[in-house]
C-alpha cells in the first residue's frame, strides 16, 4: 500500500511580520539608491549647465570687451590706477576706457624729469608716449580697429 507522506518543505512561509520586516528595508534600499543617482545626475548636469561662472579675467581689455565696453553704441567708462615698482622702476599709471573710440593712459607718478626712469615711465602714456598702439595698456579690440581704420594713434 502507498502512503501518501507528505515532505516538509524547507522554505519557510512568509508571515507579516517577514514582510514588513525585508520589505520595509528593501523599499528603503531602494529609495536611497534613487536619491543618490539624483544628486549624482544633478552635480554632473550642474557643472556643464552652461551657466557662466566668474572665472577671473586676464586682462582690463577681456573685463571691458565682457562688460560690452566695445560695443558700436557703448557709453561705458572703465578706470584702472596701475602701480609698478620694482628694482629698477617706480611708475603710476591711470588707464581710462570710454565707449569704443576713447583709450587714455595717464602717466601720474614717475615721468617727471628726462631721466632713464623717467623716459621708461613716459613711454606707456597714451597716446603722447613712445609705444603708440603697441601699448599693451591698450585693449586688443581698440587697436585692431584702429589699425584696420589706418588712424594709427
Amino acid at each position: 500500500m502507498n502512503q501518501n507522506i507528505p515532505m516538509k518543505s524547507h522554505t519557510l512561509p512568509l508571515t507579516n511580520d517577514m514582510i514588513l520586516k525585508y520589505g520595509s528595508i528593501i523599499s528603503a534600499a531602494i529609495f536611497g539608491s534613487i536619491i543618490i543617482g539624483y544628486l549624482i545626475y544633478l552635480l554632473f548636469t550642474s557643472v556643464g549647465s552652461g551657466k557662466s561662472k566668474f572665472k577671473g579675467y586676464s586682462s582690463l581689455d577681456s573685463l571691458y570687451d565682457d562688460a560690452g565696453g566695445n560695443d558700436p553704441l557703448s557709453n561705458a567708462r572703465l578706470t584702472s590706477d596701475i602701480n609698478i615698482s620694482s628694482d629698477t622702476q617706480s611708475c603710476k599709471y591711470q588707464v581710462i576706457y570710454e565707449g569704443n573710440e576713447t583709450r587714455k593712459v595717464n602717466c601720474i607718478q614717475g615721468c617727471e624729469g628726462n631721466d632713464d626712469k623717467a623716459k621708461f615711465c613716459k613711454k606707456y602714456q597714451y597716446p603722447e608716449g613712445d609705444l603708440g598702439l603697441e601699448n599693451p595698456l591698450l585693449d586688443q579690440t581698440f587697436v585692431d580697429r584702429k589699425e584696420s581704420s589706418g588712424e594709427g594713434n
